[in-house]
């Protein structure tokens, strides 16, 4: 008869437990893949550390509304929406008409100025000789009185010849009073050297406005730059301080990011950043940290958090961080509001960058 196999000691071999060869090397993978994870969260929050970085970040330029400073109809338009214009180009005009009169006048009246100051001290010259002449007439007068006297004393001329001289110097007396005050009033009427000049300033300066009113109906753009959100026709009426149109240089743009209060200890002036524009998914621009804010984003809105009671929720704070960047490349444009995400390198400089 043929044996049959022993079942139970297949079962046995199958239960039998793994060896301990077996359980050092699974233990070691663990260990290896463990580590290896540690290894690289540990790297990822370096890099972490040594880059923050922030999505909630956003392109800014310098921009002004262009503002008209006389009022008018506008005249002429020169520019087109969103268009690119130097520094001095025209942007419109408003019609000088009224602004040609008002010089034409202003010149006018300062001509007039001079040509009164000039007649005034013509007149105070006349007078002065005349007052002059007169003073040489009553000297020879009193000259003539003081001769006759004594001849009249010593009957050697009649009494009338002494009433006759006393009576003449008395006239060329009331006459020299008379041109006395004539003189005063001309010297009054021309005026002071102060006051004269106090004339001329005051037509001069009022030549200059109009010359400004006139030049101001030109209003031409105030750097380089781009005109956005143009709506302005001709023959519109504007008036001087009018918000007509937002006008951006286009020389500086930069980011302002508002990094978590958390991620700006290592952030510092001058050091690199990579910045990324929403509009341009894989172009990255280079930009570098220009300053840190002193306050929290929040601290001058208009109702900032008073966390003055016991219930309150600590809330993470952000910090405005300015990032200039480097200069548009015309192929990739940029725009005041896009968003940005933004990566600071904040590792410690080379050697030769520290001295």
């Amino acid at each position: 008869m043929n044996a049959e196999p022993d079942q139970n000691a297949g079962t046995a071999e199958e239960n039998k437990p793994p060896s301990k060869l077996r359980e050092g090397l699974i233990v070691v993978a663990a260990l290896a893949v463990g580590g290896l994870i540690l290894f690289g969260i540990y790297l990822y929050w370096n890099f972490e550390r040594d880059h923050p970085g922030t999505d909630n970040a956003y392109l800014n330029a310098n921009f002004v509304w262009i503002s008209p400073r006389v009022d008018g109809e506008i005249s002429e338009v020169f520019v087109t929406d969103n268009q690119l214009v130097k520094q001095g180009d025209k942007l419109f005009a408003i019609d000088s008409s009224l602004y040609d009169a008002e010089l034409s006048a202003a010149e006018a009246a300062l001509v007039l100025v001079h040509q009164g100051i000039e007649a005034g001290k013509a007149r105070v010259d006349a007078a002065k000789a005349q007052v002059a002449e007169q003073q040489a007439l009553v000297a020879t007068a009193e000259q003539l009185t003081k001769a006759t006297k004594p001849l009249v004393r010593d009957g050697v001329e009649p009494v009338l010849k002494g009433v006759e001289v006393e009576n003449s110097l008395a006239e060329a007396k009331s006459k020299l009073d008379t041109l006395m005050a004539d003189l005063t009033v001309a010297e009054k009427e021309y005026g002071t050297p102060e006051s004269i000049e106090a004339k001329i300033q005051k037509a001069e300066a009022s030549l200059t406005e109009a010359k400004l009113n006139k030049q101001w109906t030109t209003i031409v753009a105030p750097a380089d730059g781009y005109v956005t959100n143009l709506s302005l026709r001709r023959g519109d009426v504007v008036t001087s301080g009018d918000q007509l149109f937002p006008f951006i240089e286009s020389a500086i743009w930069w980011i302002d990011a508002n990094f978590k209060e958390t991620n700006v200890d290592r952030i510092r002036p001058g050091q690199p950043v990579t910045v990324t524009l929403d509009m341009y998914d894989d172009k990255t621009f280079d930009g570098t940290v220009e300053s840190i804010g002193f306050s929290s984003a929040a601290s001058f809105s208009l109702l900032p958090a008073q966390n003055t009671t016991g219930n309150w929720v600590k809330v993470t704070q952000r910090i405005p961080v300015r990032i200039s960047l480097s200069a548009m490349q015309d192929e990739f444009p940029y725009r005041i509001g896009a968003s940005a995400s933004v990566e600071v390198n904040t590792d410690d400089p080379t050697p030769a960058q520290s001295q």
